[in-house]
């Protein structure tokens, strides 16, 4: 655990206040770029909506709630809309910093191979976060040591490798996962899944198709990829908006087989 005083900087506690800007789990202009996209975005305003249903069934609004690696910290936002009073955690300052400007006031800024706390919250949330780290299972067992006895992890996934394209390797994912792959992690880290289900099933012809045009060839990834604008045009958007969520309110219907994304929701074993 890290004993290190944290450094306070814009109301925000920083444990490792010097990470290098193009770490290699994600790099900091990855947050600019999402901060611009992800309040009109479908594909953010889906899964945010998604996210913020499954922790009314699972989590009640007085627990302790932290989300980790919460990038500009938008579904915190959206936790906070319907209720909740979340914590986040950040690798990045400029993340942490428009968090704060949605009036999270709970921020931290640190690894999470080295977390600064021990057995404090409730709930842990990681929503497209796991698919970035080289050591995914080493991760979660710190996320384990940050939940009380019975806490609980909610988080997102990237799903099916078939489903790789070069945006994958745009992002610094390591890896798509399957039900089985996930569990398997969790299982390692000692969670125990409580459900675990596929989503953004109706747009996986969009998905296959993005494979299939911009498949990875192995190139080097440039800096001018990673900047890139990642807007849709106004009206395909509020198309697939509305596919996702009919998608969302029907998705105990679907067959659990395949999906865009994977959720899974975990408890302390």
């Amino acid at each position: 655990m890290n004993a290190v005083e944290p450094e306070i900087i814009d109301g925000i506690e920083c444990y490792c206040p010097n990470v290098d800007q193009n770490h290699g789990d994600y790099p900091a202009a990855g947050l600019d770029n999402l901060y611009r996209s992800e309040r009109q975005h479908f594909w953010f305003l889906s899964r945010c909506e998604y996210i913020v249903t499954v922790f009314e069934k699972y989590v009640d609004p007085k627990e302790r709630v932290i989300e980790i690696g919460a990038g500009t910290g938008n579904v915190a936002r959206g936790l906070m809309a319907a209720g909740y009073k979340p914590a986040v955690g950040e690798l990045h300052l400029s993340g942490l910093r428009y968090a704060r400007s949605y009036g999270i006031e709970e921020c931290y800024q640190f690894d999470l191979y080295d977390p600064p706390f021990h057995d404090r919250f409730d709930v842990v949330g990681m929503f497209d976060v796991l698919e970035h780290l080289d050591n995914a299972t080493e991760a979660l067992t710190q996320v384990r040591s940050l939940l009380h006895e019975d806490g609980r992890l909610i988080l997102t996934v990237p799903a099916h490798m078939w489903l790789w394209s070069r945006d994958d390797t745009i992002a610094e994912h390591k890896l798509r996962y399957t039900r089985s792959t996930i569990a398997n992690e969790l299982s390692v880290a000692g969670f125990e899944i409580m459900e675990s289900r596929y989503f953004f099933v109706s747009i996986l012809p969009l998905l296959w198709l993005r494979t299939l045009l911009h498949p990875d060839n192995g190139s080097q990834v440039l800096a001018k990829e990673q900047g890139k604008d990642i807007s849709l045009n106004p009206v395909l958007n509020r198309i697939l908006l509305w596919l996702c969520r009919c998608e969302n309110r029907i998705r105990y219907l679907l067959p659990n087989l395949f999906g865009g994304s994977l959720m899974v929701v975990a408890k302390r074993n």
